[in-house]
């Protein structure tokens, strides 16, 4: 099969879309698939983009108001040129921006069967950026976008139930896997703990993800300075974003700020810690969950689309009710107060992650390229 991948976010961006679309490829190239890419052009260049793969680059712009995310600039007909030379059976459209629409156009005019898929709320983001005037348009448009396609990919059936909802049409489930053997409880560093401050009987909150304003993590901070024994507590923030200045400048005593992690060092520091909290109202998934549990760390979120999704209540972490930091730090207690009951929920994570496997996932979503091409019209 000749599959062309259009979108805006991919390696060397770090991010979970970023992450889910660069397995997605590198599974459709051990089946044997041919994979063109068309993609903005990253400020540090293909770094982190397969060799064997084709690869369009188009110029882009960075996001105003949110500069480490790049927009995809192309006419129609630059990426009617782009398929013809490839000649791709079915197209698979992930983001929603300008790249994504000149290619949505294209596919409209060449007729090659188009595949979307929705990872973000974007509609939801508007009221954290204080647009939520515009949240109609915006559901508007992204119901518009995906229904031009045969089929729209979301990660979790309670998306896939909100995207009904909003009159979005040919929905399926596209899951989401984790490396376990990246992840790994074993790779519990001793060192990592020592950098956050942490006393010998003393514990490790740990975030994973942007530091940007749609992440709540206001209210994580807030929940941090509302627990009773913060001197043997600290918070580590893995990651970066616009917001860092702003929340260095409210963090307490006892919070890190780690910045970029990747790799082995990540992996590290997930392992290090003895809870993961993710305070994201907006999040349609969340693969940073997935990835504390593939190291034996259960996760404490709000009992909200995303956590609901990923988090089995009193088995693989807790969901907090409701949404304020006085009881997501009342959640984080309850977790660290029950030592024994943190083990047991550290197992059944890992074990749980141990099921989310990368390949039958991208088996799924080759399974729908082919469903599509078969029954599009010849």
């Amino acid at each position: 099969m000749r599959v062309t991948l259009v979108t805006e976010t991919y390696p060397p961006e770090v991010n979970g879309v970023a992450r889910t679309l660069d397995r997605l490829v590198r599974y459709l190239r051990r089946c044997g698939d041919e994979v063109q890419l068309l993609v903005p052009r990253f400020p540090a260049g293909r770094n982190g983009i397969e060799r064997d793969v084709t690869v369009t680059q188009f110029r882009s712009i960075p996001l105003p108001l949110y500069p480490q995310v790049r927009i995809g600039l192309a006419l129609p007909s630059e990426i009617v040129g782009a398929l013809n030379a490839f000649s791709p059976d079915v197209v698979h459209v992930a983001t929603e921006g300008p790249l994504g629409l000149a290619a949505l156009r294209a596919c409209r005019r060449l007729d090659i069967p188009l595949v979307t898929s929705y990872h973000t709320h974007f509609p939801n983001y508007l009221r954290w950026y204080r647009l939520g005037l515009l949240e109609p348009i915006a559901w508007r448009y992204l119901r518009s976008f995906h229904n031009a396609g045969r089929r729209t990919l979301c990660p979790t059936a309670t998306v896939q139930n909100i995207l009904q909802e909003k009159g979005f049409n040919d929905l399926a489930v596209w899951p989401r896997g984790v490396d376990t053997e990246l992840f790994d409880p074993a790779k519990r560093s001793a060192h990592v703990r020592a950098e956050a401050g942490v006393l010998r009987d003393g514990y490790l909150l740990l975030y994973v993800g942007r530091l940007a304003v749609e992440k709540n993590l206001s209210a994580l901070l807030q929940a941090y300075a509302h627990l009773p024994y913060r001197g043997r507590a600290r918070l580590m923030l893995v990651g970066d974003g616009p917001c860092r200045a702003r929340l260095e400048r409210q963090a307490p005593v006892g919070v890190v700020f780690a910045g970029f992690r990747r790799g082995e060092e990540l992996a590290q520091a997930y392992a290090a810690a003895d809870l993961f909290v993710f305070p994201s109202l907006t999040d349609t998934f969340g693969n940073v969950m997935l990835e504390a549990m593939a190291s034996g760390v259960p996760v404490v979120g709000f009992d909200v689309p995303g956590p609901r999704d990923v988090v089995q209540r009193g088995r693989t972490g807790l969901l907090a009710i409701p949404v304020c930091p006085k009881a997501l730090a009342e959640s984080i207690r309850a977790a660290l107060d029950d030592p024994k009951g943190l083990r047991h929920m550290s197992d059944a994570a890992r074990q749980h992650a141990l099921t989310r496997h990368w390949d039958a996932v991208g088996a799924g979503v080759r399974e729908t390229y082919a469903d599509v091409v078969q029954t599009s019209p010849s």
